[in-house]
């Protein structure tokens, strides 16, 4: 799909939501529109294991932490509008978003020139390319609150555009769109989310990969303190080119947030992903875990520090490979009232590979700035 259809769609949509939003505020009929821009700076100093544009840790937010006591069960208003407020319906979508080493796997890169695909070379890559990426967002959420006050009816469109300094051909322009339903019965701690998406990423001006992806979440509010999540994603992964294989992926993620103190957040994911393909360069196995934990600061400031490991098994390949990647990460974020913040942030990953010469390390700072309305 052209790029300039979609962008007049989104704001199309857009144009509709504000609209809506103002009706909704007049006639109180259910309907919430919300919506985000983001933008980013990044440098990288070895670009082939660059975090994705779309795979920042899970900090806490600035919200999350409340004005109130978190054992007072007083002020539920209050709190549903503070739900909503954080509330995205791309929230619960785990790895929809190809990182630059999955984006070489599936375009056989060949970044030493040896005329075999890096995936599968046995030769050290000469090749180490600092790049900065620019990635910019946009996103439009609606939410219709029914009369029961237990469902809600969620859409979602996100826009997301990368770029490059020299590469271009890692440029990516993605759109996604999801829809879906959430059950949150008065009175319970129980959350059910069921949810359809479709994402595609362009890539050299054309279509390049996309996936729809079958989700169902699951929370479990323990007490005010520790909630517990869960969430199941089948994707079905369409790749354009010919000569690439198509995938089916299965993800479970089990997550766990606790509010240790009124200033304290900790948060913890574990992710294993299994993928299958009918060529053996796309069999894959894969688990994952993430750790954050994120301090409320003054002067409406938080700090972060965070932890991710992630390990991925290409079962089928000869000679076998097998990646191990560790990522740290600290950052800094400051809110200026409730629609703007900015943020600060350092982030340095390692990949450790059985095959000689594919260990690579990669650095990054970045800077991004994000508006709510």
């Amino acid at each position: 799909m052209n790029q300039k259809r979609i962008l007049l769609a989104i704001a199309v949509v857009l144009s509709s939501a504000v609209a809506g939003d103002v009706l909704a505020a007049k006639d109180k009929s259910g309907h919430k529109f919300k919506g985000s821009v983001e933008l980013q700076l990044r440098s990288n100093n070895n670009i082939s294991v660059a975090p994705s544009s779309g795979s920042g840790f899970d900090f806490a937010e600035l919200s999350e932490f409340g004005e109130d006591d978190p054992d007072d069960p007083d002020d539920e208003e209050e709190e549903e509008e503070e739900e909503d407020e954080g509330d995205d319906a791309f929230d619960d979508l785990v790895d929809v978003d190809p990182d630059e080493d999955e984006i070489e796997e599936d375009d056989a890169i060949d970044e030493d020139g040896d005329g075999i695909d890096d995936l599968l070379d046995p030769n050290i890559d000469n090749v180490v390319d600092s790049e900065t990426r620019a990635t910019t967002k946009l996103g439009l959420n609606h939410k219709y609150k029914f009369a029961n006050g237990t469902t809600s009816w969620n859409n979602g469109v996100k826009i997301s555009t990368d770029r490059h300094g020299d590469r271009d051909d890692l440029d990516k322009f993605n759109y996604a769109l999801t829809t879906g339903f959430e059950f949150a019965p008065k009175g319970s701690r129980h959350t059910w989310k069921p949810s359809l998406s479709y994402v595609t990423l362009e890539k050299d001006s054309s279509k390049f990969v996309s996936t729809f992806v079958v989700s169902l979440a699951y929370e479990f509010e323990v007490s005010k303190r520790l909630s517990l999540s869960a969430t199941y994603n089948y994707q079905d992964k369409d790749v354009s080119d010919a000569n690439s294989p198509d995938a089916r992926i299965d993800t479970v993620s089990l997550g766990a947030d606790f509010k240790a103190t009124d200033d304290d957040i900790f948060k913890l994911k574990v992710a294993p992903k299994v993928e299958d393909s009918t060529k053996v360069t796309r069999s894959s196995d894969a688990y994952g875990f993430e750790l954050t934990y994120t301090r409320r600061l003054p002067w409406e400031m938080t700090g972060g520090i965070g932890y991710k490991f992630d390990s991925v098994d290409n079962k089928n390949l000869q000679p076998r490979r097998e990646d191990d990647n560790t990522t740290w990460g600290v950052e800094f974020t400051k809110e200026f009232g409730k629609s703007f913040a900015m943020g600060l942030g350092y982030e340095t990953r390692d990949r450790e590979s059985n095959i000689p010469g594919k260990d690579a390390k990669n650095d990054s700072t970045y800077i991004e700035g994000s508006w709510k309305f």
